[in-house]
């Protein structure tokens, strides 16, 4: 079984940029929190993971054994994460003269306006501190990369996992060893991807406090505006130690944390993210199985979002987009 487990960038993250916002970014604010309140985390709430509700809760609960600066610091941090969160919802009041004027946009409905106004040389004062409180314009190379995307994923994950996990319980006698093992789903390496390091508890999903300013990294990563139409997979991998299926059981388990984690903290929507677990079945090392680089979790661009969700401009600058009728039935 793989141990400690953790993950690590194929292209290093860089946190974004901070000269334009005005709030704290996930990735400082995670920072903050992990690095004041580690060993209160460790000591006090083990098997919890890095949460507003849940987390927050047990910190609340475990205050008269909290260290003075881990009582100072969580309450800081927790609410700089929801500050950048609520930042987005005032996009659309603070930049609705140019959503309207300049982009043809209805209201403070932003989302479909939004490619537009980010695209205007000049826009008021209130509206860029607007954009940047919610770091659409943050400096990011990983979301460069990311965006990169040319052939959309055609694969069913959900049968993807059962084939992960068939194959992981084969005891064939001409089984192939674990660096000549082929790979489950080459489709996967063709899509702009990375990795990033992200430490575990021993055998479980729950990542250490070390590692929530990668999380929140990669957070502030996926609001870039680069990465807005698109949609992204969570891939866990494992080295080649312990029982194959295990492996993969625990792959899947840590994929869908970074998931929720990403979904429930930092609210990123649950349409752009999904989620699988290779465990040992396509090994990222093939020549070093027991490797560590084996144990990465990759971040991959999947797709992109249905222009009826993604945010967009609109097609006629300056005049509204037009309401198809509706169909009587």
């Amino acid at each position: 079984m793989v141990r400690g487990g953790f993950i690590l960038f194929i292209v290093a993250l860089t946190a974004p940029s901070l000269a334009a916002a005005q709030t704290m970014s996930f990735g400082d604010g995670a920072a903050m929190l992990g690095r004041s309140c580690a060993p209160d985390i460790v000591a006090n709430c083990r098997g919890v993971n890095i949460d507003t509700t849940r987390l927050k809760d047990c910190l609340y609960r475990n205050q008269d054994a909290m260290s003075a600066q881990c009582k100072a610091d969580y309450p800081r941090a927790l609410d700089a994460i929801q500050k950048r969160i609520a930042a987005r919802a005032t996009v659309g009041r603070e930049c609705e003269y140019e959503v309207v004027k300049k982009c043809g946009g209805k209201g403070r409905e932003v989302s479909k306006s939004l490619s537009c106004l980010l695209a205007l040389p000049t826009v008021s004062a209130r509206c860029t501190k607007s954009i940047g409180d919610v770091g659409y314009r943050t400096t990011d190379d990983v979301a460069t990369k990311l965006s990169s995307l040319e052939t959309p994923l055609d694969l069913d994950l959900a049968a993807l996992r059962q084939q992960v996990l068939e194959r992981s319980k084969s005891r064939a006698k001409n089984e192939p060893p674990p660096q000549k093992r082929p790979p489950i789903a080459p489709e996967l390496t063709k899509l702009p991807s990375f990795n990033v390091d992200i430490q575990f508890d021993t055998d479980t999903p729950i990542v250490r406090p070390e590692s929530y300013q990668k999380l929140g990294q990669l957070a502030d990563t996926l609001v870039n505006s680069a990465l807005l139409p698109y949609t992204f997979v969570i891939v866990g991998h494992t080295e080649s130690t312990g029982r194959r299926e295990n492996n993969v059981l625990l792959s899947q388990r840590r994929a869908d944390a970074v998931r929720d984690i990403l979904i429930n903290t930092f609210k990123i929507s649950s349409k752009r993210l999904q989620s699988v677990g290779l465990g040992e079945e396509q090994l990222l090392d093939p020549a070093r199985p027991n490797a560590p680089v084996n144990n990465q979790t990759q971040i991959m661009t999947a797709a992109k979002v249905p222009e009826s969700e993604a945010p967009a401009a609109v097609a006629a600058k300056g005049a509204p987009a037009k309401k198809k009728p509706a169909k009587k039935r």
